[in-house]
């Protein structure tokens, strides 16, 4: 099993032991812009951006009419205007989703796609603070989770760095425009970041129940991926009416983690059918191989009545058992390292 996911796993160890390097080419980017662009993003997103402070990252959900979700997005506030970040794999439909809302004339607002103009990096791992430390003009210390600071970075360039990670490690953003994007990258190779692919990030987000919109999210509200917290429901959204009614209708089936026997030596595809007792109870969501738990591990929607930790479900197909479990499955390194 390991000479399969020999390179993956390589990659794996750098986010989990030194300082893993992102290229996250199709990152979504869109500046709003206007009077009411406060107003216009609460609006479309799950939540209010009225609390933020320049400087603060919210994350949020895009939702469709019928309550289920369109995408992630982090939301940057620099002072009246905002940054909108949207992962890669969601871009292309929530770009137009944004601009196609801010095109109706409902809000004095100017949505802007610059993805084009901007390269963006991440940097994960127990040794990206001493990394992202060659940027700043403070303390990385004074950097908290989910804020961010422009930078100048030579004479001509300035960068916006933020600390946003995914990986349970320290983790790190690097926009810089778009004919600095080569420089940048072999600049943090020299300060000994090293590249590493979606595969492995993957693995990591799982491990630490960084919901994987790209693979779970399909059709399903936030509910049915864990995403309730992301949802502000004392303001006016699109999909809020759909959504309520999901919830008081309740959720037909509920997330949950879990972890497979030793006996398992292959990953389960999406959708594949989870039973408890010859009773069909869910399916697969996703799934991955941890190499630090030498388990396959993933999640799963179940019945509401079935949605809970340790319980033994059979894969139907395989037929493999797997054990619920809560999250996160690991503790990453960085717990164990002080950020200086």
């Amino acid at each position: 099993m390991q000479s399969v996911y020999s390179d993956t796993v390589a990659e794996y160890e750098l986010l989990r032991s030194a300082c893993g390097l992102l290229d996250y080419t199709g990152l979504g980017l869109l500046r709003i812009a206007g009077s009411e662009a406060a107003a216009f993003l609460s609006q479309v997103s799950t939540r209010s951006v009225d609390f933020l402070l320049e400087g603060q990252i919210s994350s949020a959900l895009l939702l469709n009419s019928d309550g289920s979700v369109l995408a992630e997005v982090l939301i940057h506030c620099h002072g009246a205007d905002y940054l909108v970040e949207i992962w890669p794999a969601q871009a292309a439909a929530a770009t137009e989703y944004l601009v196609a809302a801010g095109n109706t004339g409902a809000h004095d607002v100017t949505v802007q796609d610059v993805g084009d103009e901007y390269c963006v990096f991440g940097i994960e791992g127990p040794q990206a603070p001493a990394v992202a430390q060659k940027f700043l003009p403070f303390p990385i210390t004074s950097l908290s989770y989910a804020g961010f600071v422009t930078t100048p970075w030579r004479e001509d360039l300035e960068l916006l760095v933020s600390r946003t990670g995914v990986t349970g490690e320290y983790g790190y953003k690097l926009h810089v425009p778009v004919a600095a994007g080569d420089e940048l990258r072999e600049h943090l190779m020299d300060l000994g970041a090293r590249q590493v692919g979606e595969a492995a990030l993957n693995i990591c987000r799982m491990e630490m129940r960084f919901a994987n919109l790209e693979q779970e999210a399909a059709g399903v509200t936030p509910f049915e991926v864990g995403l309730q917290w992301m949802v502000d429901f004392g303001h006016e959204f699109i999909g809020k009416e759909a959504l309520v009614a999901h919830w008081e209708a309740g959720p037909p089936r509920r997330p949950v983690c879990w972890i497979a026997s030793d006996r398992l030596q292959s990953v389960p595809d999406s959708g594949s059918g989870l039973v408890l007792e010859d009773v069909s109870v869910g399916a697969v969501a996703h799934a991955v191989y941890s190499p630090r738990l030498g388990r396959v591990i993933g999640t799963a929607r179940v019945d509401a009545d079935v949605a809970a930790a340790g319980l033994k479900l059979t894969l139907e197909q395989l037929p493999r058992a797997v054990r619920t479990t809560a999250a996160p499955f690991l503790v990453a390194t960085s717990f164990g390292v002080p950020l200086e």
